[in-house]
């Protein structure tokens, strides 16, 4: 089903949602000259598309020679003055024969509540719905916001124009390389791959910038110019990173899945018939290193991770918040292929159970959220994180949407050292000069997570750098370990709850130690041990 379809079955009005005017007009006028239809009396007919815009006026359009041809401006019949935005309305009811197709463009402030010729409009559209079926006619509004209002909801037929292909975007750079006297580039496969998801206006410009400052076009940096359309959103930000699967300690059921599935984005892999995996949710005690998983696989998997604040989607106005969330996944197609990070998605969704009030807004964006997950054909793979796992909306978690979903819980002993010695590394120190303290060591932060771990060994930095020793002692592990109050104490519940959940609704534990609590460590033995600096 398409356009062409949906003109041929009558629909009086379609609303094409589209940034890109030309290649839509081009397109569409191009499949209605090669089309057949009838006239009132049954008779062979051709369809007759003109376009009307606030600059131009009316005028007809023809496709001819591989090209769109604009007549000349139809004006008033007693004047040369440009039909307006009523007046174009009037002529398509009066003047405009069976199988004419009207294309308005951006004409969607005429149908904002506040327009004066606002119940005019809306009078005349509707007309146009009781009248045009028997005569072939259809009004199409062409613009990059789709605002129906509420009196045309179930009227108009409503069309998201599909972005360029793989094969429109060889189009353009084939175009470019022949205007600029340019060598095709042999890497054309990794050049469109980086540029999928953009207008070809902006995969044109992108492509002569890059090659002005390059003399070629260099995959990496028309991903980077893609990249910077995020910033001007205010819903995204772009997630700078450079940890690798060495920086996880423990969580090794989970690392796997996410090594197994780094080569299933290839074409290689689609001809194997595997589908490239579409989503994953983490779930579990907050610090234990759900965040820097999803960092980790946007490295392995050499994709660009947006992250996103869902605090900024949810508008005070009527339907800003659904109209912020189609937005946000028209960004993200942009960026596709890419990582969608939505942290915390358990907070975000609180409201989605309920039914009343605002709570229904709630329900709308994930709504949104869930038809984009299923529907999207673009490269988008969802990553997103819950503490409360039992809080999440049941939708989310339904099989086609997500394909694992994680439990990180809090690490045990074995996983506490592989912890330990990643935050020692990193700050130069090598936690094998002082093995014979290591058991001491991780009893002293038992059922301490990730974060806590961390926040652990920078005080203990801090209180070595104070006391001015030559570096950091086991006393001083040991006299800042009692300093931090686990989350483990503070909400061993909630915790234990959350454990319960999810591991009676399918999670996967991200270790084979997450399927039950952490036992109580023994007690702790001190010693003065010094951590010799790593050279």
């Amino acid at each position: 089903m398409g356009f062409l379809s949906d003109v041929q079955s009558g629909f009086p009005l379609i609303w094409i949602k589209s940034y890109e005017d030309q290649r839509v007009l081009t397109e569409c006028t191009k499949v209605l000259r090669d089309a057949k239809t009838t006239d009132t009396e049954g008779n062979d007919s051709s369809y007759r598309v003109f376009l009307w815009d606030i600059t131009d006026g009316l005028r007809p359009l023809v496709y001819r020679n591989n090209e769109l041809v604009y007549g000349p401006m139809i004006t008033e019949s007693d004047s040369e003055n440009a039909l307006n935005n009523l007046d174009v309305l009037d002529w398509m009811h009066k003047v405009a024969e069976d199988n004419t197709i009207l294309f308005l463009v951006d004409y969607h402030p005429f149908l904002a509540k506040e327009h004066p010729d606002y119940n005019m409009i809306v009078s005349q559209l509707k007309k146009a719905c009781s009248k045009f079926k028997e005569s072939g006619k259809s009004i199409v509004i062409l613009s990059a916001a789709c605002t129906v209002p509420v009196e045309l909801d179930k009227l108009i037929r409503r069309i998201e124009y599909p972005l360029p292909t793989r094969d429109d975007l060889k189009t353009v750079l084939r175009e470019l390389c022949d205007a600029i006297s340019a060598p095709y580039p042999r890497h054309d496969e990794d050049v469109i791959t980086s540029s999928l998801g953009m207008t070809t206006i902006e995969a044109e410009n992108i492509y002569s910038l890059v090659y002005q400052d390059l003399g070629r076009f260099e995959p990496s940096i028309i991903m980077k110019e893609k990249v910077s359309l995020v910033k001007k959103s205010g819903f995204l930000e772009i997630v700078e990173t450079t940890e690798t699967i060495n920086d996880i300690g423990g969580l090794e059921i989970m690392k796997e899945w996410f090594t197994a599935r780094a080569e299933c984005f290839t074409d290689r892999a689609r001809r194997f018939g595997i589908k490239p995996p579409k989503g994953v949710i983490l779930g579990g005690t907050a610090g234990c290193g759900k965040s820097l998983a999803i960092k980790t696989i946007a490295s392995i998997w050499n994709r660009p991770c947006l992250r996103l604040d869902f605090g900024r989607v949810f508008g005070g106005i009527v339907g800003e918040s659904e109209q912020n969330m189609f937005k946000i996944w028209e960004i993200v197609k942009v960026l596709s292929p890419c990582i969608l990070w939505i942290d915390e998605i358990d907070k975000a969704m609180a409201g989605s159970k309920s039914t009343h009030g605002s709570h229904e807004v709630t329900q709308h964006v994930l709504q949104i959220m869930l038809t984009n997950m299923q529907e999207s054909t673009e490269d988008v793979f969802i990553a997103a994180t819950a503490n409360e796992v039992e809080n999440l909306p049941a939708p989310l978690l339904r099989a086609g949407r997500i394909d694992a979903k994680f439990w990180v819980d809090i690490p045990d002993a074995v996983q506490r050292e592989e912890i330990l010695k990643i935050h020692l590394r990193k700050r130069g120190r090598d936690i094998a000069t002082y093995q014979s303290d290591v058991a001491s060591l991780i009893a002293a932060c038992d059922n301490y997570t990730g974060a806590e771990i961390e926040s652990w060994v920078n005080e203990s930095l801090v209180r070595a750098f104070h006391m001015k020793h030559d570096d950091l002692t086991t006393e001083d592990l040991m006299a800042t370990v009692g300093s931090i109050v686990p989350v483990s104490k503070l909400d061993s519940e909630g915790i234990a709850r959350s454990r319960q959940w999810a591991l009676s609704h399918g999670m996967i534990p991200a270790s084979a130690t997450h399927t039950t609590a952490v036992l109580t460590a023994e007690p702790v033995r001190r010693s003065r041990k010094v951590i010799q600096s790593a050279s």
